[in-house]
């Protein structure tokens, strides 16, 4: 548990990093965006969608590959992975899926919020 937690976390991170180069990047588009009379909730929208998009995939990739690597390391300690696909074991992979689809979501709601609140002027002046 402790190594999961500590790959949620730097997981988290580096999606908050990732948010917050997106941001930065895109400041001139969110100010012509904002000058032509987008919403701030829109523009917030915007960036909350792709957290959540960046987090889904994310988990649909990482559950597949742990289910190839964990399925070979069970055939390769035990000869046989006949219980490797119990609902029993198999159940926690949607669960860390939402987890990982939800941290990416929480993480994006700072740059999503800082994004939102840009004012159109300076936004447009920066380059």
């Amino acid at each position: 548990m402790a190594i999961a937690g500590i790959s949620l976390l730097v997981a988290a991170v580096s999606i908050f990093n990732v948010m917050m180069m997106s941001v930065n990047e895109r400041v001139r588009e969110i100010g012509i965006l904002r000058s032509i009379g987008t919403q701030r909730t829109e523009i917030l929208r915007m960036f909350i969608y792709e957290a959540a998009i960046i987090g889904v995939v994310g988990a649909v990739i990482g559950a597949v590959v742990s289910i190839i690597i964990g399925y070979i390391v069970v055939l390769g300690m035990t000869g046989s992975a006949e219980y490797f696909f119990a609902p029993g074991s198999i159940v926690y992979v949607p669960m860390a899926m939402a987890v990982g689809a939800a941290i990416c979501m929480v993480t994006g709601v700072y740059p999503a919020w800082q994004a939102s609140n840009l004012d159109p002027i300076e936004a447009l002046q920066n380059e």
